[in-house]
């Protein structure tokens, strides 16, 4: 639950930025640290 959560924030704040500021060559940085989140927890899982 907790990843779908961060799921959705993370979208919601890549929407927002994008679409109110229009910088969407720079927003690619937010997924680059939900990549990380998502490697940082899955790595936890297996440990």
């Amino acid at each position: 639950m907790k990843k779908l959560f961060v799921t959705l924030a993370t979208v919601a704040a890549y929407l927002f930025i994008s679409i109110f500021t229009g910088w969407w060559a720079v927003t690619w940085i937010i997924w680059v640290f939900y990549f990380v989140y998502i490697v940082y927890l899955v790595y936890q899982d297996h440990q």
